[in-house]
């Protein structure tokens, strides 16, 4: 199958052909803690670019509830980076404007990313802070946790940096170009 066809809008993903190796055997969707929650299976999205069914694929809401634990590759037998391109495909689906209306994920990926672009790392409260500003019926339920995990001392009020937090904007400069 010619993945890299020119109506393939996902044919610019730099690891796209990693996917003709998957056999199908379902062990990313076995190893995946959210896959109950998904509409189609990593393989699934595997098998729909492969038989041409790109907006299915563009619509699908599987790739926002990808929470990057590398589960999959780990036990891949054929070593798909499965994380990576997830995240590839929510970049997509971005780009096409396909990404799911009703769905909240998006949401908390898009205060993930801004939260680390910005600092380098992941500040719990910022990026809670930003996804509440999305969510305020949200935020306010887990108002009662958040402050738990601060008289804890297990919530960072403040940001704390890394020294060159541009190394990681350029890192997702990369990703988003579709480089390996």
């Amino acid at each position: 199958m010619n993945i890299t066809g020119k109506n393939n809008p996902y044919s610019d993903i730099g690891k796209l052909s990693h996917i003709n190796r998957c056999i199908q055997c379902g062990t990313c969707s076995g190893s995946c803690p959210l896959s109950d929650k998904m509409d189609h299976a990593p393989r699934e999205l595997f098998a729909l670019i492969r038989e041409g069914s790109y907006e299915e694929v563009l619509a699908s809401i599987t790739p926002w509830f990808c929470v990057s634990c590398y589960a999959c590759m780990v036990r891949c037998p054929k070593e798909i980076p499965v994380t990576d391109l997830m995240y590839a495909f929510k970049e997509k689906a971005r780009e096409q404007g396909t990404v799911p209306k009703n769905l909240n994920m998006t949401d908390m990926y898009d205060a993930f990313s801004k939260t680390v672009k910005q600092f380098g790392r992941v500040t719990e409260s910022f990026l809670m802070g930003r996804y509440g500003m999305r969510h305020p019926i949200s935020a306010v339920k887990n108002a009662p946790l958040a402050v738990k995990m601060a008289l804890r001392h297990r919530l960072e009020l403040k940001p704390q940096k890394i020294e060159n937090p541009d190394t990681i904007t350029r890192l997702y400069e990369l990703t988003e170009k579709g480089g390996e």
